[in-house]
């Protein structure tokens, strides 16, 4: 399997759709003769992974997003961005490995 590297361009693959399911309130991931459902995290990185930005501008925009939701707490609150960025790593080489998303 490919390895996923901060400088990646990761896509959803071609048979995956991400999809808003307004009865559950929950984003799904479509797969042939599969549904996934989506925690609000992994929807948030899964909706920016369109091949355009890199992995490290996609932990940017979570971080950034995390911020303006947080805006009346204290910054410290926040996980460190390598943290972040360590984690969003593994979630999309997990998603790599289940042939999800692509790295083309």
């Amino acid at each position: 399997m490919e390895q996923i590297l901060v400088k990646s361009y990761p896509k959803l693959a071609a048979k995956a759709r991400l999809k808003f399911d307004k009865v559950r309130g929950k984003h799904l991931l479509l797969l042939p003769e599969k549904v996934v459902v989506m925690n609000e995290t992994a929807a948030s990185i899964l909706i920016l992974c369109d091949g355009s930005l890199a992995v490290h501008s996609i932990v940017e925009k979570i971080r950034d997003s995390l911020q303006a939701d947080t805006e009346s707490m204290e910054t410290e609150s926040l996980p460190n961005l390598k943290t972040m960025e360590a984690d969003i790593l593994e979630f999309l080489q997990e998603m790599v490995d289940q042939g999800w998303v692509v790295i083309p």
